[in-house]
């Protein structure tokens, strides 16, 4: 049985310490992915409350305000995709890694295939 899976009395105290570390990091990861996704739609939702129809001013040739908004929308959560990703390989993998390594693998999970 995988260390995660383990009821918690049953894990060695390091791996239960480590375990939570590795949650904290991956919740604040997540926490900061959600707010920039709130923010790559929310922030063009409120613009076009508020401007209204000016967003369909011209900028330049059949491009207006409102399509170069959309624009930087999807290009700020390609962004925070990749960031996201990135964070996750520099904080979390190697604790992940960490984790499996010191933590030797049960009969049950010995025996079963990938």
């Amino acid at each position: 049985m995988p260390l995660q899976d383990r009821p918690p009395g049953t894990r060695p105290p390091e791996a239960a310490v480590a375990l939570n570390h590795l949650r904290r990091a991956s919740g604040r990861l997540r926490s900061r992915l959600l707010a920039l996704n709130l923010a790559a739609v929310g922030v063009p939702l409120l613009l076009a409350l508020m401007l209204g129809n000016r967003l369909a001013t011209t900028v330049s040739g059949p491009f207006t305000v409102g399509m170069l908004l959309l624009v930087t929308g999807v290009l700020t959560l390609v962004a925070a995709a990749l960031w996201y990703d990135r964070a996750c390989r520099a904080h979390c993998d190697p604790q992940a890694d960490e984790l499996r390594r010191r933590t030797p693998a049960s009969r049950a999970a010995a025996g079963r295939r990938p």
